[in-house]
């Protein structure tokens, strides 16, 4: 996503000049891919094996965002493996199919960016996922089985990389007789940079990002209407059970002759007989919520992270100037990474079912039998 035409071929390799030291830019780039890596790799390692543990494959839901971490740590690991590759990148001989794989995959950053457009694409397959769970609830069971969920995983893997595939097959050529990776210059460099640029941030954040926020914007309207229904059905079932008088208990009066007496609301326990429906439905409710509203701070974190730097080279390739060695650069690079590593934070904060898989994790101090009901309730809970 980050890279566009000319980001790949001035931060990576120079379309006309031989791999060179490295620069302040390399150096600065290097820590970045480094820290975001690190950060991303132990993240999204423990939300694998947190959700994993609290064996909640069942749930459609669940099941992206165990792909959302692969994708992520996928990414970390690359970032951590490029920054290797550029620092000993003198001693990476380019000739042969080696030279071709390197110059065209690898300093292109294809599968870096491969992941990027994977994770994209999963978001927005859970904001459609919670739309239908949520607003078309009694349609979500015939839609979205196992089945399906695992064939739209598989479609994402297989379709969101296709605008990455520019790069490697028609923009980037090894030079076998100065072993140098080079940009085509059969290619008018003004006509390829919008073209491309603009297809990419058509393709991997804006239609995505007008699709997940439509959903969402439906999500939480739809989730206001039903908090108010439920309040306005408890409220109305209180004024009916105060307002019923309690009935007579012939067996009080028998009980009081032979000495002993018992104390008998009906009312109160009318009000008892509705209350387990009525919990029932809040609790299914806040959970609902609570994973909806995760993933919405995702959505949200995803906007702050992407959008300078698509933004920024949305401009470039329109023929915008860009620093590549400025501190804005370096930002929107910084900033458009971190969301690699994020998302455990928000499972952290906000997730209920994560947090109290950590703590179960961790060997922190449940009971018994909250955690017994914690992984019953989770293993057969299809729509969350």
């Amino acid at each position: 996503m980050e890279n566009t035409t000319m980001q790949n071929l001035t931060t990576i390799l120079s379309p006309v000049d031989e791999i060179s030291d490295l620069s302040f830019s390399d150096i600065l780039t290097v820590f970045i891919y480094t820290v975001i890596g690190v950060a991303g790799i132990i993240g999204n390692m423990l939300v694998l094996i947190i959700f994993r543990h609290l064996k909640s494959r069942k749930s459609q839901v669940n099941s992206f965002i165990l792909n959302q971490a692969s994708a992520d740590l996928m990414t970390s690991i690359f970032l951590i493996s490029f920054g290797a590759t550029l620092l000993a990148r003198d001693s990476i001989f380019h000739v042969g199919f080696g030279g071709e794989f390197m110059c065209r995959f690898w300093w292109s950053r294809f599968f870096i960016f491969s992941c990027f457009a994977v994770s994209t694409f999963n978001l927005t397959s859970m904001s459609i996922e919670r739309f239908i769970a949520v607003v078309l609830p009694l349609r979500y069971p015939l839609i979205f089985t196992k089945r399906f969920t695992l064939s739209v995983i598989l479609f994402i893997w297989i379709v969101a990389p296709l605008m990455q595939w520019i790069f490697p097959l028609a923009l980037y050529e090894l030079d076998h007789v100065t072993a140098s990776c080079r940009f085509q210059s059969s290619w008018s460099f003004a006509v390829a940079g919008a073209i491309s640029g603009v297809t990419l941030f058509l393709w991997e954040y804006f239609i995505p990002v007008i699709i997940m926020l439509v959903a969402y914007i439906s999500i939480l309207r739809t989730l206001k209407r039903k908090e108010t229904q439920i309040q306005s059905f408890g409220q109305s079932a209180n004024t009916q059970s105060t307002s019923q008088p309690p009935a007579p208990n012939n067996d009080d009066t028998g009980n009081r002759s032979s000495g002993i007496r018992f104390k008998v609301d009906n009312g109160n326990q009318a009000t008892a007989d509705r209350q387990p429906p009525k919990s029932k439905s809040s609790s299914a409710q806040a959970r609902r919520r609570n994973v909806t509203i995760t993933l919405f701070i995702m959505f949200i974190m995803y906007f702050i992270c992407w959008t300078p730097n698509q933004l920024t080279f949305l401009r470039f390739n329109l023929g915008g100037p860009l620093d590549f060695n400025g501190f804005w650069y370096h930002f929107t690079v910084f900033m458009a990474f971190v969301n690699t590593c994020i998302n455990p934070f928000i499972y952290a904060l906000k997730h209920k079912q994560f947090q109290k898989g950590i703590k179960d994790f961790l060997g922190c101090a449940l009971k018994k039998e909250d955690r017994s009901s914690q992984i019953n309730s989770v293993s057969s809970t299809v729509v969350d």
